[in-house]
């Protein structure tokens, strides 16, 4: 597959809705980012530069500390698809670093593990 083709499949599936059961109102992004549900978790996502933090609280709306959680994120940025392993944070967040900084609209996917359990997320910025 060409990579325009690859790009081009990559961005569909970045831009198109996550539709869950959400479990309540979504909490207030407490960092400035997006919120968006994770199977029975919440995720807000920060992008600073090049820098990515994903939060996470659990259904109740508890901080899940950095040891619990592992993830990857797919970052689509001006028809690149960036793969950012993620790192524990020193609190209830994940991290990790593009290779260049975000400006514009994009879109990013995290997969991640929580306590052990699956869970994913969508974001798209500016579109």
């Amino acid at each position: 597959m060409n990579k325009w083709v690859s790009a081009a499949l990559s961005a569909a599936l970045l831009l198109t809705p996550a539709f869950a059961i959400a479990h309540g109102q979504a909490p207030q992004a407490a960092h400035g980012g997006q919120i968006q549900e994770a199977n029975e978790n919440w995720v807000e996502f920060v992008v600073t530069g090049t820098q990515l933090r994903f939060y996470v609280l659990d259904e109740g709306r508890k901080p899940v500390v950095a040891p619990h959680l592992s993830g990857v994120a797919s970052v689509f940025i001006g028809g690149n698809v960036y793969k950012v392993a993620l790192v524990p944070g020193s609190d209830n967040f994940l991290e990790g670093q593009l290779p260049v900084p975000v400006s514009g609209a994009f879109a990013a996917t995290v997969l991640l593990k929580v306590r052990g359990q699956s869970a994913s997320a969508r974001f798209a910025i500016g579109y």
